[in-house]
């Protein structure tokens, strides 16, 4: 077939970063982030032009999502920072930030490309050797004797996203629960190969926060007509389960796109309706107690099964059949035109009632001791529930992450300054030496040391959004935020909160320019960091912006296809 047009030659931009339009998104795009960022970062309402939803929030995962970015660099970095909040939960603002702030101070810099890539390939081999080696002192281990410091990581994220609407003894509660969920996950004398379990999240708008709990076992909405006495009848368990994944409406358009042939005289839908009575009838010769489907159950077979005692849970839906199957090692039966097989059925241990808020759930417990729970979210609005709902699964999966690095960072903006000061320091004194070995001039060398560390602080400007500064102790290299009020007599302590101001503690303004220094370790305090961050998260969050940023850098020509 002829072109109805005629194909047009693909657009080549030369030197992408020496074009204005693109680095006026770049830094678009960095103000976007960063004033997301932090405990008091500013919310974001993103909506089409043309209406629709309105969607409110400050996490990098759903901003980017719902940002529709034209510029393939921009498209690069926002791809990146999803891919890394896909497998590590958080960091997603930090290393966006971090990156096109290293981005842009190299281009205003004018520095070589070729000598910033190596010296900031050298600096991150220099921060993964320090953040990972015994003498860090931006790190503290978990305690799993304690629950200390789950809280603490959980806590943080919550703080950190401002579009959950939390107060403090709400935060606290769901901190709780969060880490009660992770425990609640871990198998406990499993031998053989150990799996996690699982937590399933059910929200429920217009109710306080405080109404938020965690079940063991899997809650579903209770059956019509249950009544408590029903399950007080069916006296100690385990009872059996069956599974069906087909509609069991008894509706002749749900057999699919085939053709049926039908006999005289024959009603089709009497006959759909008879075979599901036989397969009630089976479900009953074979002692389950407990019916449930993915969709629809026709109301005859519910009357049915209800008289021999059998509940029938229907509409249970796509999202709670691998949980169901999970908990009760039941298998979904796929068709109604065949018996149930005995290998199909499933056990649980007991039901009983829960209440949560002004709901009413029905609690179904594993037969052995499998580790899954149902967190319950409860909150006042659908914006806020979504919210809170994203980031308690996610500060579950960081808390996850300690298992396989029980590690934490210091939050708070502290782990930055320290890291940033541990590198100037370092590196004034190694300068000549490590230039020549990576092939660039003394000059260069000093500048992209420079940029590295600028953009580490600037991730921790980043955190204030309310006027005050951001200042730094030339001891021990921590964040502190000025006092709006010079009088008061609250003693003070960092963004982790391990380090109590003192009247001889000097500090500096963070954006100001102070000589370099060796932070010294805290050492005889009994104070706990109040504020911690993901270790696995915010490391890859830092290799991750370093490598974008130097391919970023590496780009000389767009080539874009217009046909």
């Amino acid at each position: 077939m002829s072109r109805i047009c005629k194909k047009k030659p693909a657009v080549c931009t030369d030197e992408p970063l020496s074009n204005s339009s693109i680095c006026q998104k770049i830094a678009l795009l960095r103000d976007i982030l960063r004033t997301s960022y932090g405990p008091t970062g500013r919310l974001k309402q993103i909506h089409n032009n043309v209406g629709g939803h309105v969607l409110t929030t400050s996490t990098s995962t759903v901003l980017l999502k719902r940002l529709d970015l034209s510029e393939p660099i921009l498209k690069l970095i926002s791809t990146s920072i999803q891919h890394h909040t896909t497998r590590y939960s958080d960091c997603g603002l930090f290393m966006g930030i971090f990156t096109l702030q290293l981005i842009e101070s190299t281009q205003k810099l004018g520095l070589r490309t070729v000598a910033a890539s190596k010296v900031y390939k050298h600096l991150l081999e220099e921060c993964n050797m320090y953040v990972k080696g015994d003498s860090c002192i931006c790190k503290v281990r978990v305690d799993f004797t304690s629950c200390n410091s789950l809280v603490a990581l959980a806590t943080s994220m919550l703080t950190s996203k401002p579009a959950c609407m939390l107060n403090s003894r709400e935060k606290q509660h769901i901190s709780s629960l969060i880490t009660q969920a992770f425990l609640y996950s871990i198998p406990c004398n499993s031998p053989g190969v150990t799996c996690f379990g699982r937590t399933v999240t059910i929200a429920i708008e217009s109710q306080s926060v405080s109404d938020s709990a965690v079940f063991p076992g899997l809650l579903v909405d209770v059956p019509e007509m249950l009544q408590s006495a029903d399950l007080k009848r069916l006296g100690p368990g385990p009872f059996k389960v069956v599974l069906f994944s087909t509609s069991l409406a008894g509706d002749i358009s749900e057999v699919g796109d085939v053709a049926l042939e039908v006999h005289e005289g024959v009603d089709p839908d009497f006959e759909v309706l008879q075979q599901l009575l036989r397969l009630g009838e089976n479900i009953v010769k074979n002692k389950a107690t407990l019916f449930a489907c993915q969709k629809v159950v026709h109301p005859v077979l519910q009357q049915y099964l209800r008289e021999y005692g059998v509940i029938v849970i229907e509409r249970l839906g796509l999202g709670l059949m691998d949980p169901f199957v999970q908990i009760t090692g039941a298998q979904a039966v796929a068709s109604l035109c065949s018996p149930v097989p005995p290998e199909a059925y499933g056990l649980i241990k007991g039901f009983s009632f829960q209440s949560c808020g002004s709901r009413e759930l029905l609690q179904l417990l594993p037969c052995k001791d499998f580790p899954f729970s149902t967190m319950v979210l409860c909150h006042r609005n659908e914006t806020m529930l979504e919210e809170l709902k994203m980031t308690c699964q996610r500060a579950e999966h960081v808390l996850r992450l300690t298992l396989r690095e029980p590690y934490a960072l210091l939050g708070g903006g502290c782990t930055e300054t320290l890291l940033a000061t541990h590198i100037t320091h370092m590196s004034q004194s190694t300068a000549s030496k490590t230039a020549t070995s990576l092939g660039v001039s003394h000059s260069e060398f000093l500048m992209a040391v420079e940029v590295f560390c600028s953009s580490l602080r600037a991730v921790t400007l980043s955190l204030e959004h309310d006027g005050q500064d951001c200042l730094i102790d030339l001891t021990y290299a921590h964040r502190w935020v000025s006092d709006m009020d010079s009088h008061t007599s609250v003693r003070r302590a960092c963004g982790c909160g391990l380090v109590e101001d003192r009247s001889n503690l000097e500090k500096t303004p963070l954006n100001t320019a102070y000589h370099t220094f060796c932070p010294v370790s805290l050492e005889n305090t009994d104070n706990q960091p109040k504020i911690l961050d993901s270790f696995s998260a915010k490391l890859s969050a830092l290799n991750v912006a370093v490598e974008i940023a130097s391919l970023v850098l590496d780009v000389k020509y767009i080539i874009r296809d217009v046909n």
